[in-house]
């Protein structure tokens, strides 16, 4: 067991001095008591600051930090005092479980603030509009970081001695190396996809096999993608590091769309290009910087072949958009008698049946030099 109890002996020694040093129950309840005021002002207080304070918005950092670490605070205080008391009454060495237990809660309720100010300081940051950007894989690395190093303070608090395990790790690491191949190939995977900037949560992304979803999450192991059609698709890592992925929010979450119009021959097109710049002012999904363009592609078999361009905010409104283009634009060509070509065919029937008789085949023979033979000449 840890023995902390020469950091407490200035306070036990400068205790000497006060008038019940000779009665250590009186002592005890004296640190009991102050302890227990303690921690039960340090709990009002954070409350009341957390409460009243409108300097800090919910997702501040400062107001998490604080949210956060007031509760361990004021127990440790708690536990202190108790431990104190046992310290004064010289029970420390003796009482092995319960100062054990003592450290190993503070250990863990400390490991736990701190996992909780972590990953929310994390949300809070990729919510703020800053150039930093931090992937949900590093949450996972920080918990794992701090729960390694509470089993290594609880196995230091127990006494618990680790050389046996430890002659036997090497072997360990190599079954445990060769079952998790996969495991840490996503690993990897999961790292090298944040350091190239490959997809963050929220973004839309383009599978290779042609899915198209929103990134929800990004584990360990794993990234989660949202479908349109609500069906959640998980895919690993080291599959996405080794694939083509087309991530449609970046640089920026707008997207361009291009819409094919199509007119008829002799229709002006400046009358086009203006009916088309009209039809984008009317619609909100469209953006009004980068600003709508018209581009006369080509001149069609059939048409004069037009192209729309315009931006949405995101790249889900893109087909809610192009519908909207698309029957404003048929509405508007309406209103203006604008023709909207479409493929003719011409099919013609002959006006009387024509009997054709069939011809049989003839067999013909010839001779040596290739002269033809008559019938009888052959049957000879």
């Amino acid at each position: 067991m840890i023995d902390i109890s020469p950091e407490l002996e200035i306070l036990l020694q400068s205790a000497d001095d006060l008038p019940f040093s000779n009665q250590p129950w009186m002592l005890v309840i004296a640190i009991l008591i102050g302890a227990y005021v303690l921690s039960r002002l340090i709990e009002w207080g954070g409350h009341k600051l957390l409460d009243q304070s409108d300097r800090w918005p919910d997702d501040s950092i400062n107001r998490i930090f604080f949210e956060e670490i007031h509760m361990p605070l004021y127990v440790s205080v708690a536990l202190g005092g108790i431990y104190g008391s046992l310290s004064v009454l010289g029970f420390v060495e003796s009482s092995y479980y319960l100062v054990g237990a003592i450290l190993s809660i503070l250990v863990v309720l400390w490991m736990r603030a701190a996992i909780r100010v972590g990953s929310q300081w994390i949300e809070a940051v990729n919510a703020t509009e800053s150039d930093y950007e931090f992937s949900p894989i590093f949450k996972n690395f920080w918990t794992i970081l701090l729960l390694i190093g509470t089993v290594i303070s609880l196995l230091i608090i127990w006494e618990i001695n680790v050389t046996p395990f430890l002659a036997s790790a090497g072997i360990i690491g190599i079954i445990l190396g060769l079952a998790a191949q996969e495991a840490i190939g996503n690993l990897i995977g999961g790292v090298s996809l944040y350091f190239d900037d490959t997809y963050k949560t929220g973004d839309v992304i383009i599978l290779e096999d042609g899915q198209r979803g929103t990134v929800t999450d990004i584990g360990i192991r794993s990234t989660t993608v949202l479908t349109r059609d609500n069906i959640l698709i998980t895919v690993p890592n080291a599959v996405l590091n080794s694939a083509s992925v087309v991530n449609e929010s970046a640089p920026q979450r707008r997207k361009r769309i291009r819409v094919p119009i199509t007119v008829a021959y002799g229709t002006d097109y400046q009358k086009v290009e203006e009916i088309l710049l009209g039809v984008c002012d009317e619609i909100p999904l469209l953006l009004e910087s980068p600003s709508p363009r018209v581009m006369f592609r080509e001149f069609g078999d059939s048409a004069l072949v037009f192209e729309l361009w315009a931006f949405v905010a995101h790249p889900f409104s893109e087909l809610r958009a192009i519908d909207q283009i698309n029957r404003l634009v048929y509405d508007e060509f309406d209103e203006a008698d604008i023709v909207i070509p479409f493929p003719q065919r011409e099919i013609s029937f002959l006006d009387s049946k024509q009997d054709v008789t069939p011809q049989q085949p003839v067999e013909r023979t010839y001779d040596e030099e290739g002269a033809e033979l008559s019938r009888d000449e052959s049957n000879n």
